[in-house]
């Protein structure tokens, strides 16, 4: 029977062996710290490139504001683009990615009383747009200090020392006139103003004067000598239209107070009443 038999490595193999362990774990080591420079010289490369690019295009000249580059659009001449351009001036340099276009749309139309509405958008690289939309003057009311023009929100865009032509005048109420020289209140002048707003421009131009009494019931007088009875400010748009049509045929009161019934009456006292089909707002 054989007998059982160790083998021994001799002790050069085991320094081979060791070595050869010792030498893998080092070049692993070392690949090891190699990956992780390469990662964090990336990372510092890729937050570099991200700190320039925020900074070339949100605080240098690259895309900064030139109020030169201004446009501006939708003026009626009331409003000219150096008026404009001087508000929006203390932006000159900025990013136009930092510029809050809202922000600026409100500062225009605050500053600028003769603008309703202003919409601002950036053009790049370096400019802005800027489209107004303006208050229309409607009507006239005298005061103290001479005329104020107003549009259809009673918002005085004017003072002028002579009534302006092709305006309504807004005067007080027969009632008012008969028990002397009246001033006509802040109602009465925003009740006016609202229903001749209302009106088409080929209607409107064929106004000459308007009233109100304080509880907003309006008269409107026409340029022909023809009165207008209004009532109050509800429908206004739909009265508007009515009146329109009723101003085809010749009459010496129009009265659109109820605009479903309106009913017209002529210089020898003959009452003709109307109907509309439905009420638009």
């Amino acid at each position: 029977m054989f007998g059982r038999r160790q083998v021994a490595l001799s002790g050069g193999d085991d320094r081979v062996v060791s070595t050869g362990l010792a030498d893998r774990l080092k070049e692993r080591q070392a690949a090891l710290y190699r990956l992780r420079q390469r990662r964090v010289v990336t990372t510092a490369v890729v937050a570099l490139a991200i700190v320039l690019t925020v900074w070339a295009l949100a605080f240098s000249p690259l895309l900064g504001l030139q109020v030169r580059r201004i446009s501006v659009a939708g003026s009626d001449g009331s409003v000219s683009d150096k008026q404009v351009r001087d508000i929006l001036a203390s932006y000159e340099g900025d990013s136009l990615l930092r510029l809050d276009t809202g922000r600026l749309s409100t500062q225009v139309s605050d500053k600028l009383v003769r603008v309703r509405r202003a919409q601002v958008t950036r053009a790049w690289p370096h400019g802005l747009r800027v489209h107004l939309t303006m208050r229309v003057p409607v009507a006239t009311v005298q005061d103290s200090d001479g005329y104020q023009v107003l549009d259809n929100e009673a918002v005085v865009l004017e003072r002028v020392s002579e009534a302006p032509s092709g305006l309504v005048t807004i005067v007080p109420g027969p009632a008012a006139q008969a028990s002397g020289p009246q001033r006509v209140s802040a109602k009465q002048v925003a009740a006016v103003t609202q229903v001749v707003g209302s009106l088409a421009p080929e209607t409107l131009a064929q106004v000459s004067s308007g009233s109100a009494t304080e509880a907003g019931q309006v008269t409107l007088t026409l340029s022909s000598g023809a009165s207008v009875v209004w009532g109050n400010n509800q429908d206004n748009g739909l009265k508007a239209r009515v009146l329109a049509t009723l101003m085809t045929t010749t009459a010496s009161i129009y009265d659109v107070s109820s605009p479903h019934r309106p009913t017209t009456r002529s210089a020898d006292g003959a009452t003709t009443t109307s109907t509309t089909p439905s009420k638009e707002s």
